[in-house]
């Protein structure tokens, strides 16, 4: 909303400067304010464009306050431009400590919507190693701090998870992570995998535990209907019972608490 706000005020103010400064007729007001507009975005693209050229490669020790700040922006922007509407409940229960996040997995933008609208600054997210390789979005993502996991090798996802766990003990950063492993296909939740609650238990965090609901639909209803897509933080597994459960305990215990949530819906 923002950006959207700031692009249409800069090119009413540049199409009247124009109209006004050089003594035109305002009609001209008509042709100036969509060409401006759209030059505000092109420079806007890219900005993105040239930052993510310059990032560097390599994997950052700290995340990356500027490029989780411009992330976030973007998406706003981007869901104002799909019409998306996001209703967040519960958000009151979060912990004032960092936690790991765990949700279902329905689309793509199911880790955008959380970034966009969540009120926690340090929001990271655990990620297929494709998502890295992506122009533009790739480096910012990597230099924000996410953390790419090689589902095909479990020794090298261990590893991604006790770096995920040195970044919440060294920064109190948040860490989101899709349980399910992939998105659900077929709309329905599957089972739950143990590397969320092994990272949980690992850095001593409670679990927080999400559902999110229509963010299949964003896009699809565009641009005749908005898309309303809801957050629901249902339930905060709290640190002690992390402590006490097995990590399949935790699974089946957070599988429990989305499923029954879903039903409600």
């Amino acid at each position: 909303m923002f950006l959207t706000i700031l692009f249409l005020l800069l090119a009413v103010a540049g199409s009247l400067a124009i109209v006004f400064g050089a003594g035109v007729s305002p009609w001209w007001l008509f042709a100036l304010f969509p060409g401006l507009l759209l030059g505000c975005v092109l420079v806007y693209l890219l900005f993105l464009i040239v930052t993510s050229l310059l990032l560097p490669r390599k994997e950052p020790k700290k995340s990356g306050a500027f490029c989780r700040w411009n992330i976030r922006l973007f998406l706003n922007w981007l869901f104002c431009l799909l019409r998306v509407k996001v209703h967040v409940r519960g958000e009151e229960k979060l912990p004032e400590e960092p936690f790991v996040l765990v949700s279902n997995h329905r689309s793509v933008f199911d880790p955008m919507v959380v970034l966009a609208k969540t009120k926690r600054k340090k929001m990271l997210f655990i990620s297929k190693q494709a998502n890295f390789k992506l122009p533009i979005g790739g480096p910012f993502i990597r230099r924000a701090g996410f953390f790419a996991i090689d589902r095909e090798n479990g020794i090298r996802a261990l590893r991604t998870l006790k770096s995920a766990a040195d970044r919440i003990a060294g920064e109190g950063a948040d860490i989101g992570i899709y349980p399910e492993g992939t998105r659900s296909k077929d709309g329905n939740l599957q089972e739950f995998k143990s590397g969320a609650f092994y990272l949980a238990k690992k850095a001593n965090v409670p679990i927080v535990v999400l559902v999110v609901r229509n963010t299949e639909k964003v896009g699809k209803t565009f641009p005749l209907k908005p898309t309303h897509v809801f957050m629901d933080y249902i339930a905060v597994i709290e640190k002690q019972t992390v402590a006490e459960k097995s990590m399949e305990e935790l699974a089946l215990l957070s599988h429990d608490l989305v499923a029954e949530a879903w039903k409600k819906q």
